[in-house]
């Protein structure tokens, strides 16, 4: 399991929506945020650097809603932060060992071509696979 698909796991873990798999629907997703649901959250991947990384790796968390609504994707951005910022332990309570940092959190950037509003929240992950 890479980084990026181990914290959605561990957001799911913490309650913070549904992992999407083939088997089931859900409003988590790891490197690809699909076209539906409207309201849904993806962890990507802008530098995962490896495991033991003394520079640590650097994912986005983009949160989306329906159209017209500014207030839950900002709100699921911001519990997020609440829940990950100054995390330090096991993901998911058996994965690997992580310590996460917030760069920043519920950064506005604008409409997607739906008019679905979107915010971004940036974190460093120092891990340890053990």
């Amino acid at each position: 399991m890479n980084l990026i698909e181990q914290i959605a796991d561990h957001m799911e873990f913490c309650g913070l929506g549904v992992c999407a798999t083939l088997e089931h629907e859900g409003d988590l997703y790891w490197g690809q945020m699909p076209e539906s649901p409207d309201a849904a959250v993806c962890v990507f991947s802008t530098d995962t650097a490896y495991p033991g990384s003394t520079s640590g790796a650097r994912i986005q968390i983009m949160c989306r809603g329906t159209v017209g609504d500014a207030r839950t994707p900002y709100e699921r951005a911001c519990a997020i932060t609440d829940e990950l910022g100054d995390f330090l332990g096991f993901l998911s309570g058996d994965g690997p060992y992580a310590r996460i940092e917030v760069t920043n959190s519920a950064q506005g950037v604008g409409l997607d071509t739906r008019g679905r509003h979107i915010y971004v929240s940036n974190y460093r992950v120092y891990y340890c696979d053990y």
